[in-house]
């Protein structure tokens, strides 16, 4: 034992028994077969053991085909371990109940004035022999990701797999991509149609008829089959509607575990964050409900933000009658880092932009083209007065300008006036004319104005739509095309 107590690298393992969310384990039963890798944590439902399991089994889901068995040890009852891994979408990690913490002292990780154990982590080999250890300093520390990927590394090498991490992260990269038995051709026509372009919260009524009130949800489709989904506010109902409505166009084309075609509809969401008005229409988007559909969903995640917990917990029982773990769809969820991947021949790439939870600015290039996804942020910094030229690097963020380099379309979040932005700092959103601005700047094709406030009627953003153009006119920008967003929109890329 080393400090403390704590078991040391290069020790036997103890071996021990104990009741699960799953059923009855028994350590013993899993030596000679695979390595084992246990995450102690302090107590089910604390702030940072919800945040984190979840990104910890998306971590070792990710490290491939190996033979491994994750456990998660607190002192927990069995029933609360039931309840918390079905709140957060738990599926691989199977909690262990440790009441009398006997498994955690027999390891030297009991807090035993507490009731409770170190957050630590204890890699074993398939001999039983303890190959790794980790212990934060406190309690309230997340476990640093590069160094839980440094053991799974050493998984991956005893399975005959890589231990590169440059490798690793590229195999992570291409497991984003769908399962399909042949990549789709490339296509002729791309489309862009607009389900849900209001902001906050949806809203209706005569007063909201022509722009409609549904929240944020976008797709790209193509010819080949390629299905993008930009967010999954409310308008992603009707979007499931026109899915079911047209399963030829965009049927999965992917094979399952056992190689076999799979009769569902497949394709990928992007989401830009997990503030309700970009998620609240995925319990009602009729394909999770149907057999063999299978969709990636992307976003950012993080020790804070877990994108598979977050869309889990907004379908608790409390809030939803169906639970992520009953829908019959094959759904798997992935984060993206600054940089790109590529997917179905489209590249895309993710930066961070300012916004009370940080958001995801997209951009995807496929078949020729560009389409910009930049929804939910605000300028660096918002001027006093409207400058009588296109404003500079201090305002508008540099990122957000090179990712609309030059795009086809940009989607650009385009919430209020000058005024009322110059009202609302820390909001997290833009005035049209940060947008017409941005948009002149890098170039772009076509801007559409989006993600319209709740409190703005059609006439509302009728003035909003003046504004724009009369400042693109200040500029001379003959080139640039200003378009509002309304539901049921649809552009040809």
């Amino acid at each position: 034992m080393g400090l403390n107590g704590t078991i040391r690298v290069g020790e036997k393992s103890p071996l021990w028994s104990a009741q699960s969310n799953s059923g009855d384990v028994n350590l013993a039963d899993y030596l000679g077969k695979s390595a084992v890798l246990l995450f102690f944590y302090p107590a089910d439902w604390s702030d940072v053991c919800s945040d984190e399991l979840p990104l910890l089994e998306e971590l070792v889901t990710l490290a491939g085909k190996v033979q491994l068995k994750t456990f998660g040890i607190s002192s927990d009852s069995v029933s609360s371990h039931n309840a918390f891994a079905r709140d957060i979408g738990l599926r691989l990690i199977t909690l262990i109940s440790d009441p009398l913490q006997k498994i955690s002292e027999a390891y030297g990780l009991a807090e035993a004035e507490i009731h409770s154990c170190k957050r630590a982590s204890v890699l074993i080999d398939s001999e039983g022999m303890v190959r790794w250890v980790r212990v934060e300093p406190h309690l309230e520390d997340h476990r640093p990701i590069p160094e839980i990927e440094k053991a799974l590394e050493m998984v991956r090498e005893w399975n005959g797999l890589s231990g590169s991490i440059e490798q690793w992260r590229e195999e992570r990269q291409q497991a984003v991509q769908l399962p399909r038995f042949q990549p789709l051709s490339a296509p002729e026509t791309l489309t862009v149609r607009f389900w849900g372009t209001r902001g906050s919260i949806p809203v209706s009524g005569l007063n909201y008829s022509r722009y409609g009130g549904n929240t944020s949800c976008v797709s790209l489709t193509s010819d080949s089959g390629h299905l993008f989904i930009l967010d999954c506010g409310s308008g992603a109902r009707e979007l499931g509607n026109f899915l079911l409505d047209n399963p030829q166009a965009f049927k999965s084309h992917c094979r399952n575990a056992e190689g076999q075609a799979e009769a569902g509809i497949s394709g990928y969401m992007l989401l830009s964050h997990t503030h309700w008005d970009h998620i609240q229409g995925f319990p009602f988007f009729g394909p999770v409900f149907q057999p063999n559909s299978r969709f990636n969903i992307i976003g950012w995640s993080n020790c804070s933000q877990t994108i598979g917990s977050i869309m889990a917990g907004q379908m608790e029982y409390v809030y939803f009658p169906v639970g992520m773990e009953d829908l019959p769809s094959n759904l798997s969820f992935f984060s993206i880092r600054h940089g790109s991947i590529e997917l179905d021949g489209a590249k895309i790439q993710g930066r961070l932009l300012k916004h009370p939870t940080p958001s995801t600015c997209y951009r995807l290039e496929l078949g020729g083209k560009v389409l910009v996804y930049a929804t939910d942020h605000e300028p660096l910094t918002v001027p006093d007065n409207l400058p009588d030229t296109l404003m500079d690097e201090t305002i508008i963020e540099k990122s957000i300008l090179e990712m609309a380099r030059n795009a086809d379309i940009l989607i650009h979040d385009a919430q209020y006036s000058i005024k009322e932005l110059q009202q609302k700092v820390g909001w997290g959103h833009c005035s049209v004319e940060v947008a017409v601005d941005t948009a002149i700047r890098a170039g772009v094709r076509r801007l559409v104005l989006f993600h319209h406030d709740p409190a703005h009627d059609d006439a509302t953003v009728d003035g909003l739509l003046s504004a724009a153009l009369a400042r693109a006119a200040c500029f001379k920008n003959h080139n640039l095309e200003i378009t509002v967003a309304y539901d049921g929109l649809a552009l040809d890329l």
